[in-house]
């Protein structure tokens, strides 16, 4: 066995992590063994199972997070799941009488170990277990583990939140952010009426009236927020602190009495505390469909660091965000002038914040100052959490320390759900709707995915394009619910029946035809004489549903009653391919691929032209590949040659 004399300063690490953000954290349980009686009283409840120390384990884990410096709220989930490893070490020895005292010690064949250990826990814990392993053993330049992939998730049969819910409840959060803005209002409104109330020593007479307390609060908080001290030097402490001082009749969803009371009450009619913010939050994530990290990677310390103007509208501004985890920008379009759209939202937090943030810059150029006198890694980490504060919209004073200020951040996800909730009980959505029960930061995704999908006629690439997500992988978690899957069984249904109904008729079975029924549910006799017949094919070798009535997006010149000039069938919902559609789309592909290489560049790229190539492509990838690259091939060295013509056509754009 491997010995390590225990060194406790080696296990207590001071990390600065990714984001800039200083902390401490302790490893020295994973090096004498994690015991009940050591863990904190509050987290006694949740406490799996003690396991032993592994002196050596412990270092290595050590080496893992000064090297991956992971952000807080991830340092402790590591540590969770190094516990689960110690804990399922155990088991080992005890059952097969190996011992792990390394990361080296860990073998494949423990993987389906694990698995059977984990049988009642989730399968993201087994994944977990071995993402962390692997990158242990990655920085000992060990090969990783073949363990097992995980057990698949369960299909859920939960509902996802509906539309109407959801355009229900940022309503009612609309209704709550009226009411903050009022509150805003009644305080300019108090403090143009009032004094200076520092003359009565007394705290009674004009320290009672309301409009004086306005007053003086944002007298002394025009350029920044003052600490419990400075309002005790500015003569305002006293009487501001009074019991029986009400502030804003108003209270947020989840807001306790102390919302209204003292000086955090007086400083909510000028500046939104922790719940007030909140309701704003709510209202964009509501209005972007982004999920709370995106969100919150919103930097306005530039108005061009969070939004820029339409290329081609006026009406509308881009928001962008970067997302850390996907390591990519996020982007969504919102309309300038609407109150409650975004870019409003974002616009009326950065204006309605903008003393907090003077207050941060301040405590920032305090703490920079300090570092330059006396550097430490502590200082530094102070600076960067300042820094990150300064970037967010989202910020709010706290009503527990007297002019702090801070800014909502991942780990807030778990009070947004409790708030959004306090607001549908108020509101009473429950009933109406009962998939708000449980409503998470998650769930404002959820359902504008979810919408996007349905829109788009369950359309995958038009919904992953529109969510912004990288692969389809991802898209699926969000489309797996029951409602989403219903709609792909309907249509294997009714692609079966059709096939039964055409063969009990005894004819050929079709496969045009069938896309047709499957689609439209009927063919018109008119539709079925018309694709019959190869005279009515269109120069693409398509034959055309509604000839005369080309959609305008295609043919926005069209006369009514006329044949479609145009024929750019392969993005038209008349258009329908048959085998023999091969040739003249190889045709037509060949002729664009020609008259893309005599003509400048900038003509080519963004025309109809260059759409209508990638249509025609795509089209050809349900025909036989070989026989699509001899077929085009044959038609360029015509085209090269001189022996036909490329087809006659302007870029409609």
């Amino acid at each position: 066995m491997n010995v390590v004399p225990f060194n406790a300063g080696l296990l207590k690490l001071t990390i600065k992590a990714q984001s800039g953000v200083v902390y401490d954290v302790d490893l020295s349980e994973f090096s004498v063994g994690g015991n009940l009686e050591h863990v904190p009283a509050r987290s006694k409840h949740a406490w799996a199972g003690d396991f032993r120390g592994r002196p050596l384990f412990a270092m290595e884990i050590a080496e893992l997070f000064q090297l991956q410096r992971p952000a807080p709220e991830a340092s402790r989930s590591m540590r969770h799941v190094v516990r689960t490893l110690f804990r399922f070490f155990d088991a080992v020895e005890v059952k097969h009488g190996v011992e792990i005292n390394c990361v080296g010690d860990v073998t494949d064949a423990q993987g389906p170990m694990m698995l059977e250990w984990l049988a009642s826990e989730t399968s993201k814990l087994y994944s977990r277990c071995k993402t962390t392993l692997d990158a242990l053993r990655r920085f000992r330049g060990l090969p990783p583990l073949f363990w097992p992939a995980r057990q698949t998730d369960s299909v859920s049969t939960a509902e996802p939140v509906d539309k109407e819910a959801i355009r229900h409840l940022f309503n009612a959060f609309k209704h709550e952010a009226r009411c903050i803005k009022r509150m805003f209002k009644e305080g300019e409104d108090l403090a143009s009426r009032g004094t200076s109330p520092r003359g009565d020593t007394t705290l009674v007479r004009e320290w009672a009236l309301p409009e004086n307390r306005a007053w003086i609060v944002n007298e002394l908080t025009r350029e920044r927020l003052h600490d419990k001290r400075e309002f005790k030097i500015h003569g305002a402490y006293r009487g501001l602190a009074q019991r029986g001082w009400k502030g804003p009749t108003y209270l947020a969803p989840n807001m306790s009495e102390r919302g209204r009371e003292g000086i955090v009450g007086a400083l909510r009619w000028f500046y939104p505390s922790y719940q007030d913010t909140a309701v704003f939050l709510w209202l964009f994530l509501l209005g972007t469909g982004w999920n709370l990290s995106t969100a919150l990677g919103l930097d306005v310390s530039e108005d061009d660091a969070w939004s820029q103007a339409h290329p081609h509208s006026d009406q509308f501004a881009v928001i962008h965000a970067f997302k850390a985890r996907a390591d990519r920008h996020q982007f969504t379009l919102s309309m300038m002038k609407p109150e409650w759209h975004p870019y409003r939202i974002v616009r009326y937090m950065i204006e309605r914040t903008k003393v907090l943030r003077a207050t941060l810059s301040y405590r920032l150029d305090l703490a920079r100052n300090d570092y330059a006198l006396s550097p430490t890694v502590a200082k530094s980490g102070k600076i960067a959490e300042l820094e990150a504060l300064v970037r967010s919209p989202w910020l709010y004073h706290t009503v527990n320390k007297i002019g702090e200020v801070s800014a909502f951040g991942h780990a807030d996800s778990a009070h947004l759900g409790p708030i959004a909730r306090t607001v549908v009980a108020t509101h009473g959505l429950l009933e109406r709707y009962p998939s708000l029960e449980k409503i998470g930061t998650s769930d404002a995704r959820d359902a504008w995915i979810g919408y996007a999908y349905v829109q788009s006629g369950y359309h995958v690439l038009l919904t992953q394009l529109a969510s912004q997500h990288a692969n389809i992988r991802t898209l699926r978690h969000y489309l797996k619910s029951r409602r989403y899957r219903e709609f792909s069984e309907k249509q294997v249904r009714k692609v079966q029946d059709t096939v039964f109904a055409e063969i009990s008729t005894g004819g050929v079975v079709d496969p045009t035809r069938l896309r047709l029924l499957v689609a439209n549910g009927t063919i018109t006799a008119e539709q079925e004489r018309r694709l019959q017949d190869f005279r009515q094919r269109t120069r693409l070798g398509l034959g055309c549903l509604d000839p005369t009535n080309p959609p305008r997006q295609i043919a926005p010149d069209h006369k009514t009653g006329a044949l479609c000039r145009v024929q750019r069938c392969t993005g038209c919902q008349h258009g329908v391919v048959f085998r023999e559609s091969l040739g003249p789309l190889a045709r037509a592909c060949a002729e664009l691929i020609h008259i893309q290489r005599t003509i400048p560049y900038a003509a080519w790229s963004g025309s109809s032209l260059e759409d209508e190539l990638a249509s025609i492509e795509e089209t050809l990838k349900s025909f036989d590949q070989t026989e699509v690259a001899a077929t085009i091939r044959e038609w360029s060295h015509k085209l090269q040659t001189g022996e036909v013509k490329a087809h006659d056509t302007y870029p409609i754009y």
